[in-house]
Parts: structure tokens; sequence; C-alpha cells
């Protein structure tokens, strides 16, 4: 036994041996291999020389094409503007609009990429926006910044690795086998094809993947047309995130298609569109590196930027168009050579492929590249239908779909002309953009749209687009057409479907188009109201709520400053939308409101409330605010309001409460507060008011609370009796030099009311001298004790409403004369002023003595 033994600890030993012999192998091997790569990575610099082709390659400003060629390029930083963005659930990604303002709701929500990136741990993030809301850029920003190794303190200093997913599909997925294992540093490796840099140390990428060094961004999931082909590439994400786990990743898309294929596991981010600051920003940074790659000088470029600012605060219908980074690139562009402003997007689309086809040229002198403009520009046309038919955003010259597409409509429009020579031409202005040796795009998937959707219109072709109307390949250039033609029989094929995305669609087109069907107008008013009556939780409902808020809020108008206002106050339709969701807020208005009435008599605490209701239906397409106090008092503000009317506002910035308060036009009573006249006048000039309530009422035995009778019985009697049986003077805030005619500046509210009696007590008891000197037979006990009734009494009456308690609300007011009265405290004495006043004041209300003139305008700040 002892020898079994002996043999078996030899055989563990030797086990063991081999074992540890073999891991200090395979560990001696990595070892190995690590040391290789870095010392390869630091001897070849290829780490350097990566980064500086990245820097060269995306530091040209703006979108491609857009900006006009000089001795050099623009840098990124001369024109990048950060749009930021904002967190948002997936359902509600999908209605972000083209351009719309987009807005600050508080300190915090506004977050750039790079805030997201460095401020956390690993990320998959999903950015999602509509055409030119600068998603590409975006990426192209965030390449250069960690190119230069800009990581903030405590940011690990990341490798960035763009991949514009559209040209790399075939390799990706293939027919769904071919891509399997495919890494995304095999495709990283592939996006350098092209670039002098000699071939990268055997497993630089992987390594600087696997130790989570790299951020990964992965552009224009959207651009791959086929349904199946993005599902494959974000499976394919999927994999590689599980597989390097500690990276950053980054993918940008539309919001159509995406809810069809979402990336598991990853937070959905949605482009907020330019601010009024942020478009002052980005057109003076344009035109200042315009000018300078021009030979201009700063002060042409400051003149030329005000008079493109002046322009659009003149036609603030443009300005859902300039709040979109791709549109305002266009509008500076158009505004630069025709010194004037088109009124619509596909106004808009048109004049700049004018701009880049043949207007530079002749503004240069070189009229046989001006000659050849119109008709470049329609085989551009035939080219991008073409391309949209084949659901693809790439032309290869020599390739089988060039054979098919551009020869034949250079034989039409260029005889003579090669499709190498048409290429290149087109590439010199902008608008196609070569990403390989002979692989062209348009530089902008919107002009591939605006171009088809011009083609379908020059060829009165419209009827071949009913039947894409459910495809999101197609939905810009459907809404691009129809503002060029009357889109009838494109809304019935919408309609017919009765979708949620056709519905939308169906709107957008109405809303695009200038020539309006009121049958047609009727007939999606009457569908859009069936889908507001849909279950509350139903995409329907979700989906036409915001379309008919972003309906109502659409037209704006420019004040001072850049602040843009909705020119419609909120109406009885979104009110009661609002109210459906916050019932607490309801109140009676018009029984039979005509068409778009503007809701009179919001409530207190009612606009706080809608503003965040309004921009959570929204969902960062555009975000609101109440006007400031300054605001409200500009003059361009008030032709908005209906006559006689209030508008709900941010209180002044010296008020410590920040509640919204009621502004009014000069020459206006305030609607929530009273003359103390007015409180005179309801306490009467009977002797011994209280008594004679005791004696009328027969406290506490109406009623079928007895609780609360109770309660005003015991406020009553000690109002009575700290009254002695004097008048009920209508001199009891002349102590504090208030005149009968004054009225309260700061509105008496039911919230403000709330907060006044909750404080009344503590106010009483540290009143330095309490009592006025001419009531020295009065007790601070008494005083002290007719506060806490009334505070009491008061808290009460406004949880049941002093329409449901009148004689409460009588009796609030009488002790709160009685107590100002008796009192020799100023703090008190102003807190039993603004308790009448507001007390009053909703009482006049509830009898419709003061009419409910409330309404709430809101602003893009």
């Amino acid at each position: 036994m002892l020898l079994l033994a002996y043999e078996v600890i030899l055989a563990v030993v030797a086990f063991l041996s081999s074992v540890s012999n073999e891991l200090e192998s395979r560990l001696a091997k990595r070892v190995a291999s690590a040391a290789e790569r870095l010392l390869l990575g630091r001897l070849t610099r290829y780490e350097r020389r990566y980064r500086q082709y990245l820097i060269g390659r995306h530091s040209a400003g703006g979108v491609k094409g857009l900006i006009i060629q000089g001795a050099q390029n623009p840098r990124l930083e001369d024109v990048f503007v950060d749009v930021s963005l904002r967190s948002s659930p997936l359902h509600l990604s999908q209605n972000v609009p083209l351009a719309d303002a987009e807005q600050e709701i508080s300190v915090g929500e506004r977050r750039s990429l790079r805030d997201i990136l460095e401020n956390s741990g690993p990320q998959s993030l999903v950015v999602i926006g509509a055409p030119g809301t600068g998603k590409t850029t975006l990426l192209e920003h965030a390449t250069v910044v960690y190119a230069r190794h800009r990581a903030r303190r405590r940011a690990k200093c990341r490798l960035p690795i763009l991949v514009t997913l559209r040209d790399y599909v075939q390799q990706i997925v293939g027919d769904g086998t071919a891509g399997a294992t495919l890494t995304i540093a095999d495709v990283a490796r592939l996006t350098l094809s092209a670039a002098d840099l000699g071939n990268a140390p055997v497993g630089w990428f992987e390594d600087h993947l696997e130790h989570g060094r790299c951020v990964v961004l992965l552009d224009g999931l959207d651009e791959v047309a086929d349904p199946r082909a993005r599902q494959r590439l974000v499976r394919w994400t999927e994999t590689q995130v599980a597989r390097y786990p500690d990276n950053h990743w980054v993918l940008t898309t539309r919001p159509q298609g995406y809810e069809a294929a979402p990336l598991d596991g990853a937070e959905v981010l949605v482009v907020r569109r330019f601010t009024p600051d942020q478009i002052r920003r980005f057109v003076h940074g344009w035109y200042a590196a315009v000018e300078r790659l021009s030979g201009g000088s700063d002060t042409d470029a400051g003149s030329s930027a005000e008079d493109l600012i002046d322009r659009l605060r003149a036609q603030p219908s443009l300005y859902s168009l300039s709040s979109n980074p791709l549109l305002l690139t266009m509008l500076c562009n158009v505004h630069r050579y025709f010194g004037a402003l088109p009124g619509t997007r596909a106004e808009l689309y048109g004049q700049i492929c004018q701009v880049l086809l043949w207007r530079r040229h002749q503004a240069k002198g070189l009229w046989e590249d001006a000659d050849a403009g119109p008709a470049r520009e329609a085989v551009l046309r035939e080219l991008a239908y073409g391309m949209m038919v084949h659901q693809t955003r790439s032309l290869r010259v020599g390739g089988p779909l060039a054979t098919d597409l551009l020869h034949p409509a250079l034989a039409r429009h260029l005889p003579g002309v090669s499709a190498d020579a048409f290429t290149e031409s087109v590439a010199r202005t902008g608008l196609l953009v070569e990403h390989e040796l002979g692989q062209f795009s348009f530089a902008h998937q919107t002009f591939q749209e605006y171009l088809a959707a011009s083609h379908v219109h020059q060829n009165d072709m419209g009827h071949l687009l009913e039947r894409r109307v459910d495809d999101a390949w197609w939905r810009e250039t459907i809404l691009l057409w129809s503002a060029l033609n009357s889109p009838d029989h494109i809304i019935d094929a919408c309609l017919e479907l009765d979708t949620a995305e056709t519905l939308a669609l169906a709107l957008d087109c109405y809303d695009e188009t200038r020539s309006k069907s009121p049958e047609l107008g009727v007939r999606i008013e009457r569908l859009r109201l069936e889908a507001l009556r849909s279950p509350s939780d139903s995409p329907r409902r979700r989906l036409m709520t915001g379309a008919t808020v972003a309906r109502h809020l659409r037209q704006v108008l420019w004040l001072a400053d850049g602040v843009l206002v909705s020119a419609l106050p909120v109406n009885h339709d979104i009110y009661r939308l609002f109210t459906d969701a916050h019932p607490e807020f309801h109140c009676e208005g018009s029984e039979d409101p005509e068409a778009g009435a503007t809701f009179l008599g919001i409530p207190p605490g009612a606009a706080d409330a809608l503003v965040r209701w309004v921009n959570d239906v929204l969902d960062g397409s555009a975000v609101f605010r109440l006007p400031t106090w300054n605001e409200a008092s500009d003059p361009a503000m008030q032709p908005l309001l209906p006559p006689q009317c209030s508008l709900w506002a941010q209180p002044p910035s010296d008020w410590s409460d920040r509640a919204p308060v009621c502004w009014t036009p000069g020459g206006m009573s305030h609607p929530w507060s009273v003359p103390l006249a007015r409180v005179n006048q309801r306490a009467g000039t009977e002797e011994d008011r209280i008594e004679v309530f005791l004696e009328r009422t027969g406290f506490p035995d109406r009623g079928a609370d007895s609780r609360f009778h109770s309660l005003l019985t015991v406020t009553a009697r000690a109002a009575r009796r700290t009254n002695y049986g004097s008048l009920l003077t209508a001199h009891a805030f002349e102590s504090i030099d208030i005149a009968s005619s004054q009225v309260l500046i700061r509105p008496s509210s039911p919230q403000l009311l709330a907060e006044l009696f909750t404080s009344l007590p503590d106010a009483v008891r540290r009143a330095p001298r309490l009592l006025h000197p001419s009531h020295h037979n009065l007790s601070d006990g008494d005083v002290h004790g007719l506060a806490a009734h009334l505070a009491s009494l008061g808290t009460a009456t406004l949880t049941r409403g002093v329409t449901a308690e009148p004689e409460a609300a009588d009796v609030i007011r009488a002790a709160a004369m009685i107590l100002a009265s008796r009192s020799d405290g100023i703090e008190v004495q102003a807190m039993c002023r603004d308790i009448a006043l507001g007390i009053t004041t909703l009482q006049d209300r509830a009898d419709s003595i003061i009419p409910a003139r409330e309404v709430v305008l809101l602003v893009r700040a």
C-alpha cells in the first residue's frame, strides 16, 4: 500500500508538472505575442500613422461638398456645433421629424456624445436622428477628437474605429453566412485598404479591442435598404459587442425601420436640433470659414452671417429648416449665391443642386460647365431614381448597375460623355462622393431622395409611389414628391393600409403639399380624431397625439434675441388631450368650442404640468417652455394673445418663488388678484359679521361633514371673541400703507394661499410685538388661537373648494381682516392681506365675476 501511494504521488506530481509546463508555454507565447505587438506598434509607429490618417480623412468641415472649396478645406472644428443627444424610449424615438426646433428643458438634459462616453463605463449606444441632423458629422467629430488623444482627465484614451456600414454590407453579412467569422478588427482593416499606411502589426486591432481601448463608431444602419440585411448587421454587431464588451459602441440610424431590428441592450439617444443660439454660432462659423478660404474679411463674414439670420427671422416658417444642420448648411450656400431664401424643403434642395452643379460655375465665369448643369441634373435624377429602386446608396462605375442606369441616361442627355468623366465631373461639385476607387454615392442620402422625387415629378410617375407607402426606404422621397404635386392618391393608399406609420405619412404628405384638397382634409381630420379616441397606450393614439401637438406648434414667430414663440396659444384640442392624461386639471370650457379655438382659463398649476406633458409627447423632436416675464412683455408677443387675456409665464428672475405667474397686458386688471376695495366690498359693513353668520346658518348642524363644520364654527367663534363686537373695519390694512385700489402684484392662487395658511401660525408666534396698542385687553393666546384656527380652516376649504363652502370663504376673509387689525406686526398684516385678497379672488372666479381668460403660449428657448 505504501508503494502504491508512492506511485500515485509520483503520477500526480508528473501530471501537475506537465500542466505547469503547458501553462508556462502558453503564457510565454501570449506574453511574447503581446510584447511583439507592442514593440512592432512602437517601432513601426503604426498607431501614430493611423491616428493621423483618421484626422486627415474626417476633418473636412460640415457636410461633404457643401463647403466652398479654397486653397484648403475648412477644418471640422471651424464649423462644428454639437447638436447633442437626449435619451429616449425606443417607441417614442420613431416620431422624430426631419427638422424642428430643439430646446433645453433643464440643465443636464442636453448631453454631448463625448460626455456620455467619458463619464461612464463601456456603453452600447444607438443614435437616432432624421435625415441631415448631423449623425455622420457627430461620429466624424468624435473620431477626430479621439484620434488626437483628447481624452479628459481620468478618461481612458481610446482608439477610434469608424465604419460606414453601407460600404461593407456584402463582406459583413453577404448571404447570411459570408460574414459569420468576420470580426470588427477585420472590418477595421478593410476600411484602411485604400490608405497608404502599410500593414498593421499582426493582432494590433485585436489587442486594443480585447483590452477595451477602442470606441467603435458604426454609421448609417438606415442606409442599408434591405430589411433582412439590416437585421443581420444588427445581429453581427451584437456578436461583436459580446466579443469585445469593454469598448464603447455607437451605432447611428434614421428612426424609420430601426424598431424592426433594434440593437439588444443599447441605450437609445435622439439627436437634438439646433437651438437659435446654435444656429447663430453655426452661421457665423460657416461664413467665417468660407470667407477665410476665399480671401474675404472677417467683417464680410460677420455682415453676411447677420444678413442670413435677419432673413431667417423675417421668415419664421424657415426655422424648421434652419434647425437641421444639413438644411442650415444648404441655406448658407443658397444665401451666399442667390441672396434670397426658398420657402420649402423641395425648393431648397432644388436650389442647392443648382448651386453645386452650375450656379457656382456661373459665378466663376466657367460658362461651359454652367451650360452643362441642367443636363447633368437630368442624368442625376434618373440615376437617383434607379438607385432608389435598386435600394442602394453606392454605384460602381463599370459595374452592372452603372451599365443599366448611368450609361442610358448619359446617352439621352449628355451624348459622348463617358461614365468616368461624368462621375468625376459631378464629384468635383461635391454632389457625388467617391468612397472607394470607382465607387460613388451621393454626398447625403437626402440628395438621392430629392433627385428621385424630382425624376418622378418630371416624368409624371407619381402612381408608382402608391405601392411604396409602407416602405421606410421611400418615405422621404414620397414626402418631397408631395411638396411638388397633389398627393391625394398617395394619401388614399396610406389610409387604405390604415397602419400607424402610413397614417403618419398621410398627415405629413398633407402638410407638405401646397395644393390641399378640402375633402381629403376632412377625411384625414376624421381619421385623426378616431385615432385620438383609441386606447391611450395604443401606437395609433401615441403617434397621433404627438402629430397633433407638433402640427399645432409648428408655426412660430421670432421675438427679440432669437427667441421663438408658437404663434398659436394652446387650444381646446390640445388641452383636452392633456387632461386625458392629467384629469386633475380638467376644467369646464365652452361646451361647443369652435374648431381650433383657444382654451381660456387654464388654472394655476396646470401650466407647468402642460409644458412637461408637451415635451414628453414630442420626446426630443421639439422642447418647449413657458415664456419669461420679459418675453411676455415683448410687443411682438401681445398680438398673439386673444383680447383681454393674460398669459402664464415664468416669474421675474428676482422672485424666490419660481411657480408660473400670470402676465397681463397694460390696462387690464389682473385675473388672479383683486383690489383691496373688492375685499372690503365682500366683507360688507354689518356689525358683528361673524355673529350674523353663526345665527343665520346654524353651524355646525348643516351639511354632511360635521368635522369640517365644527372647524368652521370654532374659527367663527374665535374671530367673534377677538373682534369684541366692534365694526369689521374697512381699514384693516391701512397700517401697511396699501391703497384700496392697488392690486396684489404677485397673483393669488390656491398654491400661494396654501403656503400662506401653513406659515401663518409660525409668523404670528414669532411676531416681536403682536398686539396693536389699542387692543391691550386682548391676550396673545386669543390671537394665536385665531391664527391657528384660520390656518386649519383655510387649508380644509381649499381642499373642498370655495364653491362648495362659500360661508367658509367669508369666515376666512373676515378672520384674516380681524387678525390684521389686531396685530402690530407688518409681516402678519401682509400675510393676512394676501389671504383676504386670495380668497376673494377665488370666490369671484367661482362666481364668474372675474372671467377665465388665462392662456398658454409655448416658447422654444
